[in-house]
C-alpha cells in the first residue's frame, strides 16, 4: 500500500536540481504532498517561516553551499527563528564518513537518505518519521545543539562549508564528540564544573528517556547485566540494553541499562546502510 502523505507539506532542501526533481518525483507518487523546494539550507529556514504552510517533513542534502545540511539540521534544534525544533530531519547523503554520521545523530537527525534513493527507502523512511516523531520527548535542550560543532566536521572530508551566521555562541568553544562517548547516554547527571567540554557532551548526548524511565544504574564505564544476544532484526521497543552497545568502527552508541525506543531501532537500521553497523547487541532478560 503507497504511503499517503496528500495532507502533508515537505521541504526538499538540496543545491542540485535534478537531485530535488527525484525526490520530488517520487513523493508525488505518495498521493501528491505539498512540496517545497529549496537551494541551501539558508533558503531553507526562509521557506520555514513562511505563513502559507506549516512544513511536516525536510529531506535535506548534506553538502551544499552557504549552509550545508548539518548547519540547517543545528539551526532548527537550536529554534532559530522560533522554529518547530522538533521538526522531522531525513539527511539525504552520500557520504558514510563517520564524523558526518556522528555529528547529525548528535543533531538527533530522524533517518538516513542513502543517495541515489530509492522510492522503496523514501515511502519507509517516510512512514518511519511518521510513526516516531509525534512526540517530543526525544529533543534535548537549546544549549545542547548549540555545543556541537557542525563547521568542522564537512570541512575535514573537503565540502565547503561556510561559517554558520545563524550561531554566535562561540564564547565557550564548540567541540566535537569524544570517541569514547556514546550518543545516548544518562541526562540525570548533574552539573559540574560548567566549562567542562567532556561534561558538556555528557549533557548533550542525553538518553531518549527520561531519568523516571531508565531501568538500572549506568555509569561511563562499561559493564553487563544478564542478558541474551539478539540480531538487529530481533530487537524491540522497549528491551533494556545489557551490554554497552559500539558501532563497527568502534565508536560507543548506547550505554547498557538504556531503553531501547522504535526510533533508535530505525536509526540503527540506517547505520547499517551508511555502513556502520552496531553489532553484538545484548538485551537483559526480563
Amino acid at each position: 500500500m503507497t504511503l499517503d502523505l496528500s495532507e502533508k507539506t515537505i521541504l526538499v532542501v538540496d543545491d542540485e536540481r535534478f537531485s530535488r526533481s527525484i525526490v520530488e518525483h517520487l513523493l508525488d507518487s505518495m498521493e501528491k504532498p505539498t512540496v517545497v523546494q529549496a537551494i541551501n539550507g539558508s533558503e531553507a529556514l526562509d521557506a520555514m517561516m513562511s505563513e502559507s504552510y506549516e512544513i511536516d517533513f525536510i529531506i535535506a542534502d548534506i553538502n551544499m553551499p552557504v549552509m550545508n545540511g548539518l548547519q540547517l539540521l543545528k539551526a532548527i534544534r537550536v529554534g532559530n527563528r522560533h522554529l518547530n525544533r522538533a521538526t522531522p530531519v531525513a539527511m539525504l547523503t552520500g557520504f558514510s564518513d563517520k564524523g558526518v554520521v556522528d555529528t547529525a545523530l548528535a543533531l538527533d537527525v530522524n533517518a538516513f537518505l542513502i543517495k541515489p534513493v530509492s522510492k522503496l527507502a523514501l515511502e519507509k523512511r517516510l512512514s518511519q518519521m511518521l510513526r516516531h516523531t509525534d512526540s517530543d520527548i526525544w529533543l534535548k535542550s537549546e544549549k545542547v545543539y548549540m555545543n556541537i560543532d557542525v563547521e568542522t566536521v564537512l570541512g575535514e572530508i573537503g565540502a565547503p562549508i561556510q561559517q554558520d551566521t545563524h550561531q554566535k555562541f562561540k564564547q565557550r568553544g564548540v567541540f566535537t564528540p569524544p570517541a569514547d562517548q556514546p550518543l545516548f547516554i544518562d541526562p540525570s547527571l548533574e552539573d559540574t564544573e560548567p566549562d567542562s567540554r567532556a561534561n558538556e557532551w555528557a549533557h548533550a548526548l542525553e538518553e531518549e528517556v527520561s531519568g523516571s524511565e531508565r531501568v538500572v544504574e549506568t555509569s561511563m564505564s562499561a559493564h553487563q547485566i544478564p542478558g541474551k544476544l539478539y540480531a538487529l532484526e530481533n530487537i524491540r521497543p522497549g528491551s533494556v540494553l545489557a551490554r554497552d552497545v559500539h558501532t563497527a568502527d568502534g565508536r560507543l552508541f548506547m550505554h547498557a541499562g538504556a531503553k531501547v525506543t522504535q526510533r533508535i531501532i530505525s536509526i540503527l537500521f540506517d547505520l547499517q546502510e551508511l555502513e556502520h553497523p552496531v553489532d553484538n547487541i545484548w538485551i537483559a532478560h526480563e
